[in-house]
């Protein structure tokens, strides 16, 4: 079954996060979050990424904006 992957950016255009959309059964998850001017990548699980973006989110400011993601979205 194939999956759908997107990226979007976060604070104000500082980091890209890229995932995996839920298909099925399967859930989404955060893949990768990359540091746009310095093209650095984080890696790790699914949980930890998750909670870096929620952080990063948080810390720019970020959490009036709408999501441009959620893991139990279904496609």
């Amino acid at each position: 079954m194939a999956q759908l992957v997107v990226s979007w950016l976060i604070c104000d255009g500082a980091f890209r996060v890229h995932a995996i959309n839920a298909v099925g059964r399967r859930k989404g998850r955060i893949i990768e979050v990359e540091e746009v001017e310095t093209r650095e990548c984080f890696h790790g699980s699914a949980r930890r990424l998750e909670r870096l973006t929620q952080m990063l989110r948080s810390s720019y400011g970020d959490l009036d904006h709408p999501s441009a993601w959620t893991p139990d979205t279904r496609s």
